[in-house]
């Protein structure tokens, strides 16, 4: 008798792992314990391939309209911080704050013009910031073009520094900080330049060239070097 109810007990157990293990017919839940839905999957796709549009559309705005507005205050940087002089690692005599020529031709900024450049630089700042996070590829759009715009606000605070200091080589030693900050932001520019010249391709738009240039007599197509051997 005791056999018997031991055999009855194993082809029970026998019984319940086959119902457990069956493969049945019809849709398996996922591997996740959810079921997928093939109509949401591809709305989030769209979704997202809409996000990257809209993305890309106001970040190419922003870089085309900030080259544009940044460009006089890299000319005014560039007679104030002229590549080869001070301002490139060479200590320079003389100097002032009061706009007279450095010996090495330079014209420091007067405070007016360090305002009017700040102002420019600050709403591009701005803009940038504003500027929704998105795609690896976008983000590094974003951030090179927000990297460069703080890079340029320190430039002219260094630039002030440099104007008010009595000292030929302290203000010359700030004027080669200052240099060194705005050759940083015309690389970290055209690193977010490139990226959004390969977005702009990859979506069938054509090239789109709004590199930031040292100033408005250099093209800024993308012929900026992205290191400067003469800082």
């Amino acid at each position: 008798m005791a056999a018997v109810l031991v055999a009855a007990a194993v082809a029970l157990l026998v019984l319940l792992v086959l119902l457990v293990l069956r493969p049945w017919e019809g849709e398996a839940p996922a591997a996740d314990g959810f079921d997928v839905d093939p109509a949401r999957v591809a709305e989030l796709e769209a979704a997202e391939e809409e996000r990257a549009v809209e993305n890309l559309a106001a970040a190419a705005e922003l870089a085309v309209s900030a080259q544009e507005r940044l460009l006089p205050v890299m000319d005014g940087l560039y007679e104030s911080l002229p590549v080869g002089g001070a301002g490139s690692g060479d200590a320079s005599e003389g100097g002032s704050a009061d706009g007279d020529p450095t010996s090495d031709g330079a014209t420091p900024p007067t405070s007016a013009e360090l305002d009017e450049w700040r102002a420019v630089v600050g709403e591009v700042t701005a803009e940038t910031e504003a500027l929704p996070t998105g795609s690896s590829e976008h983000n590094i759009v974003r951030n090179g073009l927000m990297l460069s715009t703080r890079l340029l606000g320190d430039t002219l605070d260094v630039l002030e520094l440099a104007a008010a200091d009595d000292s030929a080589d302290g203000s010359a030693r700030l004027r080669d900080v200052a240099g060194d900050l705005r050759l940083r932001a015309v690389d970290a520019w055209a690193v977010a330049a490139v990226q959004l010249d390969l977005q702009h391709i990859e979506a069938d738009r054509g090239h789109l060239h709004a590199f930031l240039p040292l100033h408005s007599g250099m093209s800024a197509e993308g012929e900026a070097e992205m290191s400067h051997g003469d800082h």
